[in-house]
């Protein structure tokens, strides 16, 4: 993420942390099949990302269920 906010996410947000959002936002690319080049869709995105980093409930993929090995 670009500019200031990039940065302070860079300073704040845990590697273990960023990889959960990965790999959340890349189940709800997927199975939402969100296009990035649309406005409302990066939008969406975005506003699932503040939630997830204010530790506030996201959005999940439909039917998502997490593997056992999982944490």
């Amino acid at each position: 993420m670009p500019g200031a906010k990039g940065q302070t996410m860079l300073e704040s947000v845990s590697a273990q942390a960023w990889g959960e959002w990965t790999a959340l936002q890349t189940r709800l690319i997927n199975e939402m099949q969100l296009n990035m080049i649309n406005a409302k869709d990066r939008k969406y995105l975005s506003e699932q990302l503040e939630r997830f980093l204010n530790n506030e409930s996201t959005d999940e993929a439909e039917g998502y269920a997490p593997d056992e090995g999982q944490n």
